[in-house]
């Protein structure tokens, strides 16, 4: 689970840089140094919401693997003759 979980984090890192670089770009037009950082800010969060997901999908696909598979078994179906 480890590995799956240390791959989600990177995965995860990978796409909350480009949001929030996108965020901050576009608040650098303005050159108003409060609508930068708020931009910044609100792009890591939303970037890190992102990746957060993206990592517990990694651990949770870490937890489907080990679990074992359940064998399916026929229905007994108690009808009236």
């Amino acid at each position: 689970m480890n590995w799956h979980l240390f791959r989600g984090i990177i995965v995860g890192a990978l796409f909350a840089l480009p949001i929030t670089w996108i965020a901050a770009a576009d608040a650098l037009a303005a050159e108003s140094f409060p609508e930068i950082l708020a931009c910044t800010v609100f792009g890591l969060a939303a970037g890190l919401c992102i990746g957060a997901l993206i990592a517990a999908n990694f651990s949770r696909l870490a937890l489907d693997e080990n679990e074992p598979a359940v064998a399916q078994r026929p229905l007994k179906v108690n009808a009236p003759a």
